[in-house]
């Protein structure tokens, strides 16, 4: 199609354009001289008006040159603009002039197919770059905007000058009148010369309808990437086209419509072009993230503001959001200069300030979500310097602008399944509407690897703090008395998983979980003391299965988590250790636990929590080692497996409008008499263990108020089958850790001693039934409590033996720290010894036995007997004495070792006196002492003989003692120099430093 041009240039008010036309001819000569005619009949004409570049793309955020200096910004000026116009069937002649040419009401629009909305939706449009002949408006830059067919252009053919000073030529969009009959009608303003506004009657601008643009082609598909950033970027100017002109989405799920830009004010002239337009879409989740509102408004080319919007939602809560990039020319002033460049700035608006959840929308019916009825973000906006997510589909953290290394804390407020609100502050992410399947894991696990990386200054950015608030993790077992599954909290950390099913309502994909929390258990503090915090995930029997299914008998709600783990360790289950002090009633039963769980029935469990809520319990995995009876049995070998509620120590704290009272009660029952819990033995009927404990804490910080209670019943201790004590009780009971009342009641057996010390049993008569209750002597100190008492005895016969000044004693220590309990029974002691006589001959002695319920800690014994003859002859008198001994003594120094650390001391001694005195003048006395003592631990045996001689006269006195001592030693002892190092080893070693000779 030929054609040909004109240029047309008026200085008074800068009317520069150019037009083409073409299959038009300009004829010169005859009728229609100075007129455009058609060339080929039948065949289509343009006359298409040729604009200079409309719009100059600035670099945003430019950066000063220096004190005092100008800003500079790079930019770059878009392509030339067009107008195309058709020339209509019938009309083959037009006045080649400018006024005619400027008139182009008579004139089609020639407009890319993409342009008008197809008439079938089976014949969709390409996009494609704009023809020769159709029009192409470059504004802003590289974006080509086209009106549609009901679009006009107004301006003046003449010069317009007001007060002396003349407009600068331009032309507007506006929407097209038409007539009855479709066609243009006249042009009041305008003469019938044709002068005035050309279209100024036939151009509405006032109403919207019409006046209306779509984006046809960006030119970024044609050309390489600007080479400084450009508002709007690459990527939205191509969202811009398919929002508004891609015909094709019609054919999608969605059958998405694209939807025109609104104007407000087009214009075009020789200095640049006036845009102020606006593009609001519903974005269909085929096309992916990106922006869903465009807005720009320029004048004479240069931008002054720019709004793109791009919906999405805050992760991991998922309301509502949008992120606004504006970039808007604000004036600075400095250093004597001025400068307007662009600023941009971005934003995170909240669209949706409330956000409930429905159960239905979790993968484990909201169990995972505490915060299930509902999330409110009271930030309604942020100022923002966005840190994208690696693979995340365009997610990115909310970091602040003014720091970008620290995110934006918005203030939340969540309502657990009680209704109780909870305040914190968190750091969110931003996630795109239409975010990729594939993409939303990776921003699941960078916010939950945002803790971890040592690396990351934002590693806390998922950690909120709610500064000990109380929070329900699940729903309480007795909904009119909340408060076992409600745990004083110090942080929460979410996360998110993938919501159940679609969508519903171009929802967030994803639904907020629960990751982990730090907490405090508010049961184990009272009753164990001090602070004990712990980290703690939902239970995956409670996800899976609910706190009441018969997949979860033991109702768990939660789990421990482990503490920090170095790098590529394999994860363990988080353990809390705690020991119950004797003084909040463990002084009998100590039932320590290693915490694993928590039980909304049951309060903190240990154990293997996936046999819990299957029903089976395990003393040996529920309870640690440290857990005993009297110190010394193990409760793991006591307790029974069966599975019942009173198996498990129930630590439970609730808190009512005056106080917050806890409890601790246990009645576990036993096993049957077996050799894993000697040195205990059930009487007939079972052993029977119980302990309640009740602490209240008034809120009015008056002092708390405690009781506790411990029993151990119907029991038999057995020491290694020497001694054997049967009891019907034996209880320990405290009141505001007040002085405790221990008691102990004997079963009628009493006391029995077994062989090799069964000749005792002469004695069980005088060993009171009732034992320790209200005993004569109670002790308490810090380290536990002593019942015992002393009764002094009748002569007794036992075989030859005859005793006199027998004393029996005996006490129980029930210890209250990491001790055990320990019995001591005596006959006599060291400094008050009984007195014995055989067959004419005296002595005295003492014996001394304490037993653990681990085995013997001290035996110790003594027996001395002799003679004595004296002769007095009136001039002088004298004696002779002769005394034997036996001295044992046997202790316990430590259990930890293998083999016991122990240590035996036996010693046999003779001791021969003899006196004489004469006249009360002279006296002389000799001594012989003799002993013999062997020792293990080292071994060892050392003999000792001592002859002691003094003479007295009445003016002198001498003494003169003579002792002999030989220890004979094995073991224990470091060798000698001479034990290790040969004789010729050290002939080389010495010769090694001697000189030559």
């Amino acid at each position: 199609m030929s054609s040909f041009s004109w240029s047309v240039l008026r200085s008074v008010d800068l009317l520069a354009v150019r037009f083409e036309f073409f299959n038009l001819a300009l004829v010169e000569e005859g009728p229609d001289a100075g007129r455009l005619v058609r060339e080929q009949a039948g065949e289509e004409a343009f006359v298409v008006v040729h604009f200079p570049p409309q719009h100059t793309a600035e670099q945003p955020d430019p950066q000063a040159q220096g004190a005092g200096s100008t800003v500079l910004a790079r930019g770059f000026v878009s392509g030339p603009s067009r107008l195309a116009f058709r020339v209509p069937p019938g009309t083959d002649r037009l006045p080649f002039t400018l006024e005619a040419l400027l008139d182009w009401s008579s004139l089609e629009a020639s407009l890319v197919p993409a342009a008008e909305p197809p008439a079938d939706p089976a014949q969709v449009p390409p996009l494609r770059s704009p023809e020769a002949t159709e029009t192409a408006i470059e504004l802003p830059y590289r974006l080509l905007l086209s009106p549609n067919a009901g679009g006009g252009w107004a301006h003046s053919v003449g010069p317009v000058t007001h007060g002396g000073l003349t407009e600068l030529w331009h032309t507007r969009l506006g929407a097209g009148r038409t007539g009855t009959d479709g066609t243009a009608p006249p042009d009041p303003d305008r003469d019938p010369a044709g002068h005035g506004p050309a279209g100024g009657g036939r151009v509405d601008e006032e109403r919207a309808a019409g006046r209306e643009v779509r984006a046809v082609y960006s030119l970024d598909r044609d050309l390489p990437p600007p080479a400084v950033p450009t508002a709007p970027t690459p990527q939205q100017r191509d969202d811009i086209v398919r929002l508004s002109a891609d015909f094709s989405l019609l054919r999608t799920e969605e059958q998405y419509l694209p939807e025109p830009v609104g104007v407000d004010r087009l214009m075009l002239s020789s200095r640049g072009g006036w845009l102020r337009a606006r593009g609001d879409w519903d974005r269909p989740a085929s096309l992916g993230p990106g922006l869903s509102e465009w807005r720009h408004v320029a004048t004479q080319g240069r931008d002054h503001f720019v709004q793109v919007t791009e919906k999405g939602f805050l992760f991991p809560f998922g309301h509502r959001a949008v992120h606004i990039t504006i970039t808007e020319r604000v004036v600075e002033e400095g250093g004597g200069t001025r400068a307007a460049p662009l600023r941009t700035s971005e934003f995170v608006v909240v669209r949706e300030p409330v956000k409930t959840y429905a159960s239905g929308e979790f993968p484990h019916g909201g169990r995972e979500m505490p915060f299930l009825r509902g999330v409110r973000v009271l930030t309604p906006s942020a100022l923002t310097k966005p840190a994208p997510i690696a693979d995340g589909g365009g997610s990115f953290w909310i970091m602040r602008k003014d720091a970008e290394t620290a995110p934006v804390l918005f203030h939340v407020a969540g309502t657990d399944v009680t209704g109780r609100e909870t305040d914190f502050s968190v750091a969110l992410a931003f996630v795109p509407e239409g975010i990729p399947p594939q993409a939303l894991p990776k921003v699941a696990e960078a916010y939950e690897k945002a803790d971890s990386d040592p690396q990351d200054p934002g590693r806390s950015r998922r950690r909120a703090s709610v500064a000990g608030a109380d929070v329900a993790f699940a729903p309480p077992a007795d909904p009119a008395a909340p408060g076992d599954t409600t745990l004083i909290t110090q942080a929460l950390a979410f996360g998110a998983s993938a919501a159940a099913g679609a969508p519903a309502d171009g929802g967030p994909p994803f639904r907020p979980v629960l990751g982990e929390a730090e907490v405090r258990l508010p049961a184990v503090e009272q009753i164990v003391g001090g602070s004990h915090p712990a980290r703690i995930a939902l239970a995956d029997a409670f996800l899976n299965a609910g706190p009441e299914a018969a997949a979860n008998r033991a109702q768990l709600f939660a789990e421990l988590l482990p503490g920090a783990l170095p790098p590529g360790a394999q994860p363990v289950p988080g353990v809390l250790d705690v020991a119950v002090p004797a003084e909040r009633g463990a002084a009998l039963a100590r039932p320590d636990l290693a915490v694993r769980g928590l039980s909304r029935t049951l309060g903190p469990v240990g154990g293997d929590l996936s046999q819990l809520a299957e029903g089976v319990f395990d003393p040996r995995k529920f309870f640690p080692g440290s857990a005993k009876v009297l110190g010394a049995v193990r409760l793991s070998d006591l307790v029974s497996a069966e599975f019942a509620p009173d198996q498990f120590p129930r630590m439970i704290s609730r808190a009512t409008p005056t106080s917050v009272v806890t409890t601790l009660d246990w009645e576990p029952g036993t096993g049957a008499d077996r050799p894993a819990i000697l040195p205990l033995r059930p009487r007939p009927g079972g052993i029977s263990l119980s302990l309640h404990t009740r602490t209240e804490r008034p809120l009015d910080g008056s002092p708390p108020r405690s009781t506790v209670t411990t029993d151990l019943r119907n029991f038999t201790f057995d020491f290694l089958g020497v001694l054997e004590v049967h009891f019907n009780a034996l209880s320990f009971r405290s009141e505001n850790d007040g002085k405790p009342d221990v008691s102990a009641e004997l079963a009628s057996e009493g006391v029995v001693f077994k062989p090799p010390l069964s000749f005792l049993n002469t004695l069980r008569r005088f060993i009171p039934t009732d034992g320790f209750s209200d005993p004569p002597a109670l002790e308490v100190g810090p380290t536990g409590a002593t019942v015992g008492y002393s009764l002094a005895l009748p002569p007794v016969e036992a075989g030859v033996f005859a005793l006199k000044n027998v004393k029996l004693g005996a006490s129980l220590h029930l210890p209250f720290t990491d001790g055990r309990a320990s019995l001591r029974f005596n006959f006599s002691e060291r400094h008050d010894e009984f007195l014995l006589s055989v067959q004419g001959i005296g002595g005295g002695g003492f014996f001394t036995v304490a037993l653990g319920l681990d085995g013997i800690e001290t035996i110790e014994a003594a027996l001395e007997f002799g003679a004595s003859v004296s002769l007095n002859l009136g001039v002088a008198s004298g004696s002779v004495s002769v005394m034997a001994g036996v001295y044992f003594r046997h202790r316990v120094l430590d259990r930890t070792p293998v083999p016991v650390l122990e240590k035996t001391e036996l010693t046999g001694y003779l001791r021969i006196n003899g006196e004489v005195e004469v006249l009360g003048l002279v006296s002389v006395s000799i001594e012989l002492f003799m002993g013999l003592t062997y020792e293990t631990g080292p071994e060892r045996i050392e003999g000792v003989a001592t002859l002691t001689v003094k003479i007295d006269l009445t003016l002198f006195s001498k003494s003169v003692e003579l002792t002999v001592r030989r220890t004979f030693a094995r073991g224990g002892d470091d060798p000698a120099f001479g034990d290790v190092v040969a004789e010729e080893d050290w002939a080389a070693y010495a010769d090694a430093f001697a000189g030559p000779v």
